[in-house]
């Protein structure tokens, strides 16, 4: 019953110690298109800065052509590092950085 609820929904019923709150600070929101590589240059240029991803979930949208992925992170990445993303991954159409509300 278990495994078949997170096959078919993605959450785990009755789980006690998942994180109410997490220390995430910022969300990354890429949209990009679903190809190999795409979220692995996005979290390697994360781990560079020494930030670490709290939660992170990447949704593909329907004909699997394009996904959004949203990551949580510990501290916001900087301007530059974003910028050089956007510029050498072709495959990114998109990065947002949202400041979250604590609590």
């Amino acid at each position: 019953r278990i495994v078949r609820e997170f096959k078919e929904t993605g959450r785990v019923p009755n789980v006690v110690n998942l994180a109410s709150q997490t220390p995430a600070t910022h969300r990354l929101v890429v949209r990009h298109l679903d190809r190999p590589g795409v979220l692995a240059g996005v979290l390697d240029a994360i781990k560079a800065e020494q930030i670490n991803v709290q939660e992170m979930e990447n949704i593909v949208f329907e004909g699997a052509a394009a996904a959004v992925a949203r990551i949580n992170l510990d501290n916001a990445p900087s301007p530059q590092m974003l910028e050089r993303l956007g510029a050498e991954n072709a495959d990114i159409i998109e990065l947002d950085l949202l400041k979250l509300s604590p609590g």
